[in-house]
Formats: C-alpha cells, structure tokens, sequence
C-alpha cells in the first residue's frame, strides 16, 4: 500500500483505505476508516523548529493526533490500523492561501486532496455557493480541504462600472454573484457592515476607489473584527501600513522607492506589524509563457502539451480562453521586466523578517489546482532563497499560524487533528520532493496511491468537467468545450487596473 505492506495483523476494524469521491455522495457509501490508525517507520518532519524524527510511529484517534515519538518507545493501541512506511516522511497537510473555488468549480476540490493540500484560503467566489460546498465537507458529503472563504471580492465602483461596458453575452464569468462595487467611504461602512453579518471569515480587497475609501473599508473591517487581505496594486506601503490591512497578496506595484536600506527598513516595519505576503510568485511565472503556447494549452482538451490541463472544469477553460486572448508579447515583455524588481524585493522582504507565504492563485491561466502550490513552495527556494525547511515551514504552520488556526493544524504535534503528508523523498533535502506523494491524511481518513488514482479518475469523470454549471453560458445550456471563445479582448474585463495608479494586476 505505502511503500512496503501493511502490518494488518494489528487491524481490528474495517479497511482504512478510502475511495476519494469529489462529488455529494449518499451516506451509505461514505469511506469508512478505522478509528485508531498508526504510522510505523517513517521520519517525521514536525516543522516545530525540532529536528526531524527518524523511524517515528504516529497514531492517529479518530481525526486527532493521539501519539508520536521513536518506534521504539511509542505504544501501539491493539486496535491500531498500522501503516507501515519505512524510508518515508511525513509532513504537516499543506495550507493553500490563495484559490479561488467558484472559478475552478467543485471538482477542483479533490485535486488539491490528492495533492496534500488540506486546508485552502478562498479568495473571492461565489459567496453561497461556496458556504454549501464548505458545509458538505463539514458533513462528509463531499471530499475536499478545509475552506476558509472570503466571500465575495471587494472592487472599486469605477472597476465594475467598466466590466459592465459589455453586452452579457459577450462576458463568460458571471461577476455579479461574486464582485461588490464600493465606490465612497459611506459605502464602504454600509457594505461591511452588511457582510460583517454573513458566514465569512475574512474580507478580501481587489481594487479600489481612491485613498479615503480604501482607509473606510480598512477602519469598518477593524471595527467588525474581521481580517482585509487582498490586492495593494498602486497603493503605497506606508498607506498600507497606515490603513491596517492585514495580509497583501501579490507583489507591490510600482515597487517601493529608495535604496536598498530604505526598502529593507519598510519591510521589517511589516514584520513587526506581523503583516505577510502572499506573492502567488507562480502566476508571474506562469505569465512568461509564450503566448502561443498558452492557447495550445487551453485547446489541447487531452492534456498531451501540458498533462494537468485535463482535469479543470469546463468554466475554468472557457475563462482560460478569455485570459489567452488577453496574452501578448508585449505583455510578457512588460512581464519579464516586471519579474526582476517583484523578485529583488522578496529577497529583500525575506531577509527583512517578513513572512512570505505559499499560494497559487489557482484559476488564474495556467495554474493548476494543487500542483502549483508545489511549484510556489519551489520558486521560493530558486528565487527567493529560502531553505527547503523554510518552505515548507511557509506551506503549513506559518500559513496556519497567520489563519487563526496554529493550535489545531500546521505542524505534527500531539493533540493537532491528523492532516498529514506521506512522502517518498525528503523534502528537507529537496523541496520539489513534496510532489513525490504515497499517502493523504485528511482529518484522520488515510487516502493511499490507489485512492488518490481514484480521485483524479473521479474528477476527469465530474459533470463539471463537461458542461458548465456555473458561467453565464450555462444558462444557456453550452457544453461542448469548443463553445464561447471570444475573439478579441473586451472592454470589461476582469484583468482591469486598480489602486490610485493604473497597474498590471492579477486576472482573478
């Protein structure tokens, strides 16, 4: 099962093993797990700051962590279900900090599990649609990550007013189920005011009015007690810092001015501020592939250029399609210079303290559900120069930590509920070794090669897949792949500036 056979004489129970499924399920077919489970052999990589454990045991207790220590001297429960995984590590489930469900469709879900993603920051969507999905995990009625969501994106009123330029068919993406116009500091007060009452967790930013407005949505978020991250696109640092927002995701544009002493002392002023980033360094990556290749990619419905492509949702490719056209050589030429200042200054954030944290931003054109996560965690040891164990120390407990939730998940500890990774390759000697996956631990239910095959058959098999359920033209009944491709870029589109200056500025 996982790297050399499972010590079933200690099984008591039923099968552990599970058959992922992506999709609501009746009661009767839901896994079934054994309630003590052990993990025998492995080195545990507990990301507290002490050293790795070799030949640990970890034994699991319903979703919890109930032991862990050396083989030798952890007891196994003569109930246990024993993994037996010598020359593998385990890790901490990985924290996604930045997706966007709505736009990747439900069945997305089950690619970030077979990914060891086990906890994910929504940010922006389709506000109830998103409450459901995250109730039905709650009940087990559909496999996915923990959600925290945002709920819907906050935009300037100027933004919105542009997007609506276009005839509603001529748009894929249905922005108003998931976009709110804030277009003065009174507005600002009514609308959190309003949202502050919903099921959310915390409120993201993307474009904003002018200055004042920006330090209304700052102060009324303060006042409800939740959290502003988002977009800084054109908004100075120190008025960043100034306002309180919590949480920046994506570079700084224009960069900050000064020398480098300068720089660097406005980052330890975020650090002591406990502020992080979220660079979502692969979408700059991801945006300096030829333009040429991207439309390959968005056509190419067999995944043969590009194997991930044949898991996403028929909404993400026709808003892939939309994203294509927008692609240009000038574009990823403004990109590539664009490329070398984002990446001086996460050195430089880096160096000075600030927290950088690992996300995706997946639904944007090329980035692929789960996997770019590992692509993120990557680029921060190429590019940034982080360690292997401080980046994997930003895919899990940093992000816990920052979500409100570093007692309960992020690292292996004792009394944490049981979302772990099983790996076959050490991590701390290469990050890109996170990709090398045996086993998913999610909340206590152990998903093995054979399940994780079985989820990715389930997603390429998902309704969603094949017609689109959520985009403008699902009210019209299109389900063919090849349907609703613009033919040019549109005047409303969502990839618009924002900020007090105009500024290239993620799609999503």
């Amino acid at each position: 099962m996982i790297g050399v056979p499972i010590d079933r004489s200690r099984s008591a129970l039923a099968c552990l093993f599970v058959i992922g499924v992506t999709a609501l399920v009746p009661a009767r077919q839901q896994p079934q797990a054994s309630k003590i489970v052990a993990i025998r052999g492995a080195t545990v990589i507990p990301v507290t700051g002490a050293p790795p454990i070799p030949n640990a045991t970890i034994v699991i207790r319903d979703d919890r962590i109930a032991a862990i220590g050396p083989a030798a001297v952890t007891d196994l429960p003569d109930a246990a279900h024993v993994i037996e995984a010598a020359g593998q590590f385990v890790v901490p489930g990985f924290i996604e900090m930045h997706a966007h469900l709505s736009k990747l469709r439900g069945s997305a879900m089950g690619l970030f599990v077979a990914n060891g993603v086990t906890t994910l920051r929504d940010m922006g969507g389709d506000h109830e649609e998103l409450l459901q999905w995250r109730r039905e995990i709650r009940d087990g009625r559909r496999l996915g990550p923990r959600m925290l969501i945002a709920g819907p994106y906050l935009e300037s009123a100027r933004n919105l007013e542009r997007m609506r330029k276009d005839p509603p068919e001529a748009r894929v993406e249905p922005f108003e189920r998931l976009r709110i116009p804030i277009g003065s500091p009174e507005e600002a007060a009514r609308v959190v005011q309003r949202l502050a009452a919903t099921e959310l967790d915390f409120l993201k930013i993307r474009t904003v009015q002018d200055r004042d407005t920006y330090l209304a949505i700052n102060r009324a978020a303060a006042e409800h007690g939740l959290k502003l991250v988002g977009h800084v696109t054109g908004i100075p640092p120190d008025v960043v810092l100034e306002a309180g927002q919590d949480c920046v995701d994506h570079p700084f544009y224009p960069s900050v001015d000064g020398t480098r002493d300068e720089r660097l002392e406005t980052w330890r002023r975020f650090a002591r501020k406990g502020v992080p980033i979220v660079p979502t360094l692969i979408t700059l990556e991801a945006s300096l592939t030829p333009s040429d290749r991207l439309r390959a990619i968005v056509e190419d419905e067999e995944g043969r250029i590009e194997p991930r492509r044949r898991y996403l949702s028929l909404f993400t490719i026709r808003d892939w399609r939309e994203q294509a056209v927008e692609a240009s050589d000038e574009r990823r030429a403004a990109l590539m210079k664009l490329r070398e200042v984002v990446l001086r200054d996460l050195r430089e954030m880096h160096e000075a303290g600030m927290d950088i944290l690992a996300g995706s931003d997946a639904a944007v054109i090329n980035i692929y559900p789960g996997w770019s996560l590992h692509d993120e965690m990557a680029l921060f040891v190429k590019e940034i120069g982080m360690t292997a164990a401080e980046a994997l120390e930003r895919g899990t407990w940093r992000s816990a930590r920052f979500l409100g939730l570093g007692d309960s998940i992020g690292t292996i500890e004792r009394g944490k509920i049981a979302d772990l990774v099983i790996l076959d390759a050490d991590p701390l000697a290469d990050i890109a070794n996170t990709r090398k996956i045996a086993a998913v631990v999610l909340r206590g239910v152990v998903y093995d090669r054979p399940a994780i095959a079985r989820i990715l058959s389930d997603v390429s098999a998902a309704p969603d897949r094949r017609k689109d359920d959520w985009g403008r033209s699902a009210s019209r009944g299109a389900s063919a792949e090849g349907s609703s491709r613009p033919a040019a870029p549109r005047r409303g589109s969502s990839a618009g500036r924002s900020g007090f200056r105009d500024a290239p500025s993620p799609r999503p």
